[in-house]
């Protein structure tokens, strides 16, 4: 991963846009676990500035598939990053506030198995390989 500073025209704004992006060869967003992890070490982020605790539980959370992060959950940034710093988070896997806050994907019953429940705290982008029903 190539970490640079976040040009914000370049994030997907809808979830094709994510699935192309996803799809490209495009190395300024995080696609790995590692990439995350390697962001936190740069430092100059709001990775650097969550508790080592916060970090590991946001980070397990975290599911990549087909190029990007499928999915997650954020309730561990809330207890010390701003609204900001979290849309700045999502920054750094693509997706723009516009697309972290829609919520046209279908929710977790995209990303998780159809027995899940409903968290507010959950991200589901649209890059989850679905199982047919």
């Amino acid at each position: 991963m190539q970490i640079t500073q976040i040009d914000k025209s370049r994030l997907a704004k809808t979830a094709q846009e994510l699935r192309s992006l996803a799809s490209s060869d495009a190395d300024w967003f995080a696609r790995t676990p590692d990439d995350v992890r390697q962001l936190r070490q740069a430092g100059n982020n709001p990775f650097a500035r969550l508790p080592e605790t916060d970090f590991s539980a946001f980070l397990s959370t975290l599911t990549f598939e087909n190029g990007g992060l499928a999915g997650g959950c954020y309730k561990p940034l809330m207890n010390t990053l701003m609204l900001t710093e979290i849309f700045e988070v999502f920054a750094h896997f693509g997706l723009s506030m516009e697309l972290f806050t829609r919520d046209d994907s279908g929710g977790c019953l995209e990303c998780k198995p159809s027995d899940c429940s409903f968290s507010f705290w959950d991200i589901c982008t649209g890059l989850a390989t679905v199982e047919p029903k």
